[in-house]
C-alpha cells in the first residue's frame, strides 16, 4: 500500500471501518490552543457555532448580561436555530488574544471539536482535518469510549439546537 500498510493491517482498518469504530484503538488529540486557535478563527470562512437557550443563558451568566441583552449583542437566527455572531473577519466573537474569552462556558460544539460526526466518519476525513488543525496527531491518545462520548455529546447538542 502507498502508506506502507500490511495487509493485515490494511484489513483490520476495512473492518474497524465497515463497523463504525475505525478508532477503536484510540485517536492523538490535543488541543495547541493558546498558540492555536484555527478552529475559532474566520481562516476557513464564515461559519457557524449553535446554541440552545440554556448555553445562552450561561454564556449570559458568565458575562454578567442579561438574556436579551446577550442574545441582542451576540446571536443571530439562522432559520429556526440560534449561532453566536462573528467578527466582520469570520473570528468568533469570543476569540480574545488567540484564546477562547468564554471558555469555561463555551458550546457543546466547541467543547466537542475535533470529534464531530463528519470529521469521525472515516479514516479519511480525520486525516484531512489534521491537514487544518495541529492538535490532530499530538502526544495525547483520547480513548475509543472518550471518542463515542464526544460524538454522543455533539449529537445530543445538534437535537437541542434543531440543526440535526
Amino acid at each position: 500500500m502507498a502508506d506502507g500498510k500490511s495487509k493485515a493491517e490494511a484489513a483490520k482498518l476495512l473492518r474497524d471501518k465497515r463497523a463504525g469504530r475505525w478508532y477503536e484503538a484510540g485517536l492523538n488529540f490535543r488541543c495547541q490552543a493558546p498558540g492555536c486557535s484555527d478552529c475559532c478563527s474566520g481562516k476557513r470562512g464564515e461559519g457557524y457555532v449553535w446554541l440552545t437557550a440554556d448555553e445562552m443563558q450561561a454564556l449570559a451568566d458568565y458575562l454578567g448580561m442579561e438574556f436579551d441583552q446577550f442574545t441582542r449583542k451576540y446571536v443571530r437566527q439562522v432559520d429556526y436555530a440560534f449561532s453566536l455572531t462573528e467578527k466582520p473577519n469570520n473570528d468568533c466573537v469570543f476569540l480574545k488574544d488567540g484564546g477562547c474569552s468564554v471558555y469555561p462556558v463555551r458550546p457543546t460544539q466547541c467543547r466537542t471539536y475535533p470529534f464531530w460526526p463528519n470529521i469521525m466518519r472515516a479514516p479519511e476525513t480525520w486525516a484531512k482535518e489534521a491537514q487544518q488543525c495541529p492538535g490532530i496527531g499530538a502526544d495525547t491518545l483520547v480513548d475509543a469510549d472518550e471518542i463515542e462520548n464526544q460524538l454522543e455529546q455533539d449529537l445530543e447538542g445538534r437535537r437541542r439546537t434543531g440543526i440535526q
